[in-house]
């Protein structure tokens, strides 16, 4: 008798599936998303104003496709900040977000997450916010992430981590881009093993180390060897989220883009499952 319904059974509930992050593409949001699902995606990430759009909203569930995350920041109202250097502004973003994530709620959605403010100065203003916020999050189930962005207050995962470390609110997490671990010169899958249960989401994308071009994976400074073993790190630590694909592409097909990078990261991921699996076998026959 063979066990593999059982292992079969566990590879499914381990798999991270890819997730499309619907702001690369340039086309109606409706057809971004039928092009999507037709290359067999069953998560997207999207920005705020989705979630205001009935018709979008309508498309994402006739097509049975669920939201991975939420990128909070990406679309403020005029007249609203998260750098804390007015509180007016301030408080209108954080009034902005909280409604998001209340309709965030509505749609099951699991993450989202917020950019670092500009000056390291304003990171006690914005720390403050993002209590706050995490602790909205919290009381809807939501995990509330923040990113590490070159050029900003935390431009290293490094540092987003000790931020997220010292705010020390439990619904408070590590958003991990690897794209922007590329620029930072470090090893996304050493942060992974450090941040360990820290991490709330992740992001995939390759770049040549200078931009955040958000090339297509191991199209630039991403080797297959590092991308094994990020994948291998997050198993580690029992991260059970989407992975945000943040991919655009200026001479191919994004569709074929989203389609070969889904692919290959359930193939990655299914070598290394039958790995485990031959594993305990092969030690018996030594």
């Amino acid at each position: 008798m063979t066990d593999w319904p059982v292992n079969k059974f566990l590879y499914i509930t381990m798999t991270m599936f890819p997730s499309a992050c619907m702001w690369t593409y340039r086309i109606p949001i409706n057809d971004a998303l039928r092009e999507i699902k037709e290359t067999a995606y069953h998560y997207v990430d999207v920005e705020t104003d989705l979630l205001d759009t009935p018709a979008a909203i309508e498309c994402l569930k006739s097509l049975g496709l669920k939201i991975g995350c939420v990128a909070l920041d990406h679309k403020l109202p005029p007249g609203s900040s998260m750098d804390g250097k007015d509180a007016g502004a301030t408080r209108n973003a954080i009034a902005f977000i909280k409604k998001v994530l209340e309709k965030s709620q509505a749609l099951g959605v699991q993450a989202t997450y917020v950019a670092p403010c500009k000056d390291r100065k304003d990171l006690k203003a914005f720390a403050s916010a993002m209590t706050e916020l995490a602790e909205d999050a919290a009381g809807r189930g939501i995990r509330f992430c923040v990113e590490h962005v070159p050029g900003r207050a935390l431009p290293s995962a490094k540092e987003a981590l000790a931020f997220v470390e010292g705010v020390s609110h439990p619904n408070m997490y590590l958003l991990l881009d690897v794209g922007h671990t590329l620029l930072s010169k470090e090893k996304a899958w050493e942060i992974a093993a450090a941040a360990g249960k820290r991490i709330g989401y992740v992001q995939l994308s390759d770049n040549d180390g200078r931009s955040d071009r958000h090339w297509p994976l191991l199209e630039g400074r991403l080797t297959l060897e590092a991308l094994t073993k990020i994948l291998e790190a997050l198993k580690q630590v029992g991260y059970e989220g989407t992975l945000g694909m943040e991919l655009k592409h200026d001479r191919a097909s994004l569709c074929s883009v989203f389609s070969r990078n889904h692919n290959l990261i359930l193939r990655l991921q299914a070598t290394a499952e039958i790995k485990s699996l031959k594993e305990p076998e092969t030690r018996r026959k030594q």
